[in-house]
């Protein structure tokens, strides 16, 4: 833990687990979340992440018990179509040209969350029919959210209205969003069949309680829908992005992982749900790749008065540390304690992780190395009542994602990785090791946006010669 204290805010990094367990668990009415730097998400209004207090579990009851082993499957179901579709195309392309996998991750994930959010099938090779009044089909709505957020949140409101195309795109995209959620909300409460996707779900819910207080608002539904595409697209798009670079550095854990998939899964057979918890080291890769590479750097929290509202100090650790209060929890902009549970420092401390946390090794996971572990030492969902809500859809769709192209291809790093000169110029065996080089960099090249994700990895995808 260290502090970096101002004249108008105190700020503490944490990286211990006891201290993760004790502010996010068991003393949550204390450090309560820093809910101004959430407020930026409140495009739609309201919804899960952004709400606290009682506000917070209305949302949590309604949102909650949606993310349950029906959806799951679809999830599964939705990441089998995904990769099918990706094989596809695929096989109509030349494959010799180098992906790069970012982007693969990307169009991956937002496929399974259109899918298994929204009910809306995604298109590999094309983006959709915008229907009567709108400008952009649902499907390109999603990307210019997912690519566009961080533009949206930060770009002033009037900038957005300029007479430039790259500026309107985004505000039309929007707000186009919007307007198909409110579509979509029509046409699952049209709906005579019940569906699997989180949306139709959702309706339902609302649409069932006889308190219209306790439900929610059309806004409400599209602003949750928002926040589920948020929080559920990107992180599994660049966990994936993240693990397939890892397996082309070290790419005898295609093969271990083969090897599993095979063992559980006969040839004859196609994945199925019921196989996600027979494949322990396909999840612990995810769960490596999460430790050396969280996608996520750090959970805010602000210190408050507790319960009695009176006290000036929150003690730590069984009264270790004193922890300032802040004065107004609600803007704890002035005069403010802010706590970060900080996930890179807490995934790499060598007191939990042993000699070698900067390792890359999933090895850790099954052969009982985390048997002494702490276990809040590991938090890329966070921990308690505020941790996520889909992480067994991101989880689900990870393992079904991996499993499907580990067994039909392999991969490797592009020679176009290697410096323009070594391409030119070098032997087979100097192009690899300069690849391989300028992989590891961009692996390390963390790019900050709303999460974090890998530079640029193109990597080579050969399909396997199956028996």
């Amino acid at each position: 833990m260290f502090a970096i204290v101002t004249p108008f805010y105190t700020e503490i990094k944490v990286a211990n687990a006891d201290a993760v367990r004790e502010i996010a668990l068991s003393r949550t009415s204390e450090f309560p979340k820093q809910v101004d730097l959430y407020e930026v998400l409140r495009i739609y209004g309201n919804n899960v992440v952004t709400a606290e207090g009682e506000e917070w579990k209305r949302h949590r009851r309604i949102t909650g018990p949606h993310f349950n082993e029906k959806n799951n499957a679809y999830v599964h179901e939705s990441t089998m179509r995904t990769l099918e579709s990706l094989f596809a195309k695929w096989k109509s392309e030349n494959l010799a040209r180098g992906n790069d996998e970012t982007e693969v991750m990307f169009r991956v994930a937002l496929s399974v969350i259109s899918d298994a959010a929204f009910g809306v099938a995604f298109e590999f090779d094309g983006e959709g029919y915008a229907p009567e009044g709108f400008t952009f089909s649902f499907q390109r709505s999603l990307e210019i959210i997912a690519v566009h957020l961080v533009e949206y949140l930060f770009y002033p409101k009037w900038a957005l209205k300029l007479p430039v195309p790259y500026l309107s795109k985004i505000d039309v995209g929007f707000s186009d969003f919007g307007r198909h959620i409110q579509s979509l909300v029509s046409q699952a409460r049209a709906e005579k069949t019940e569906k699997a996707n989180l949306l139709a779900a959702l309706v339902k819910a609302t649409d069932n309680e006889p308190d219209s207080e306790k439900g929610m608002s059309e806004m409400e539904m599209i602003s949750s829908m928002f926040i589920f595409l948020f929080a559920g697209h990107e992180t599994t798009a660049n966990v994936l992005s993240y693990a397939t670079a890892y397996m082309a550095l070290q790419p005898e854990y295609q093969e271990k992982l083969y090897e599993e998939t095979n063992k559980v899964i006969p040839l004859d057979e196609a994945p199925a749900y019921k196989h996600f918890s027979m494949l322990p080291f396909t999840m612990a890769i995810m769960n490596e790749s999460m430790r050396v590479s969280p996608t996520v750097s750090l959970v805010p929290k602000v210190a408050g008065p507790g319960s009695s509202g009176a006290a000036q100090f929150q003690p730590l650790l069984a009264g270790k540390y004193q922890v300032p209060v802040s004065e107004n929890v609600s803007e704890p902009e002035l005069e403010s304690t802010s706590i970060h549970i900080s996930f890179i420092p807490l995934h790499m401390n060598p007191k939990y992780w042993g000699p070698d946390p900067e390792v890359f090794r999933p090895e850790r996971w099954v052969s009982g190395d985390m048997e002494n572990t702490h276990r809040y030492a590991f938090a890329p969902f966070s921990v308690g009542a505020r941790a996520c809500l889909g992480k067994k859809f991101s989880q689900v769709e990870f393992v079904c994602a991996l499993t499907m192209l580990n067994r039909y291809y392999t991969w490797r790093i592009s020679p176009e990785m290697a410096e323009e000169e070594v391409r030119k110029n070098g032997t087979k065996e100097e192009i690899e090791t300069s690849a391989r080089e300028e992989c590891r960099k961009q692996v390390g090249k963390t790019t900050h946006g709303i999460t974090l994700k890998p530079g640029v990895v193109k990597l080579l995808f050969r399909r396997r010669t199956i028996a």
